[in-house]
């Protein structure tokens, strides 16, 4: 079993709400076009907790404790979020639907929820690290965002810090979770009454990287998550982290040597292989 304490979080959890004021007023429209971004992605908890409790994982009641603290941080992340923005005068408005994104939430809200559950239910309890593999990209991607906020506006440093105290925590656990999936053998597994194998495991781990996407692009246009992370990474050191963050996912046991996160900012960048343009705030 990994070596996070789900009992020790799961008591603990950072309400950001109760973290002082909710931000400084007068940013830079920029920063604000980030903080509005990163709502709106923080804001979407609920759909991950959906798409992962209609599969084998909602047995794993390590897995299942974890997501409803994690939902109520995520929850309480989006309302700091908020907060930033009201104080400058600005509303928390979900950004609309694209077209293609109004069809991929009618599939993902009335059709996937059923046709997933059979089939992840056939394919066994190895999807589960197929699903944290994707819980470690998203959570190591926003991080890296949030701990970038205050190259766009100094007075956001507070902020950052505290959502990279509560990254952390999630990333901690993503990790070790995948860390024991990705390299117990099979008679840990019959130990614990756990059907599935570790080349399984690894092997839906592979395919959740490389269906992978850039947080916050599913339903919506691109735009806004394209010009934020134009605007964040193409500063100095942006695409360095970015690789850096795929050599840790790359160093999980059997996931190989792809770069899914530089492969989803070239994918939202246009399909370039280069690093973002520096950008003027």
């Amino acid at each position: 079993m990994s070596a996070f304490d789900v009992r020790a979080y799961t008591r603990d959890p950072l309400d950001l709400r109760e973290s002082g004021t909710p931000g400084p007023s007068g940013l830079r429209p920029a920063a604000l076009d980030a903080v509005a971004y990163l709502w709106s992605v923080e804001g979407a908890a609920l759909d991950r907790v959906r798409d992962v409790l209609v599969t084998p994982t909602h047995a794993d009641a390590r897995v299942t404790a974890f997501l409803i603290t994690w939902t109520f941080e995520q929850h309480a992340l989006a309302d700091r979020l908020a907060g930033v923005l009201a104080v400058n005068g600005r509303a928390a408005v979900p950004p609309p639907d694209s077209r293609q994104g109004r069809a991929r939430r009618v599939w993902d809200e009335r059709v996937a929820p059923t046709v997933g559950a059979v089939r992840s239910n056939l394919l066994g309890a190895d999807v589960t690290s197929g699903q944290l593999s994707a819980g470690w990209l998203d959570a190591a991607t926003t991080g890296l965002l949030h701990r970038r906020l205050a190259e766009l506006d100094p007075r956001l440093a507070e902020l950052s810090r505290l959502v990279h105290a509560l990254k952390a925590r999630h990333l901690e656990f993503f990790a070790a979770e995948l860390d024991w999936r990705l390299s117990i053998g099979p008679s840990s597994l019959a130990a614990l009454g756990r059907a599935g194998s570790v080349s399984g495991a690894r092997r839906h781990g592979r395919r959740a990287a490389a269906a992978w996407r850039w947080p916050g692009t599913r339903y919506v246009d691109p735009g806004p998550a394209r010009e934020v992370a134009r605007q964040l990474l193409g500063r100095h050191g942006g695409i360095e982290e970015v690789r850096a963050l795929d050599a840790s996912f790359a160093a999980f046991p059997g996931l190989g040597t792809s770069r899914p996160i530089e492969a989803g900012l070239c994918a939202l960048l246009g399909g370039s292989r280069r690093a973002p343009e520096p950008a003027g705030v």
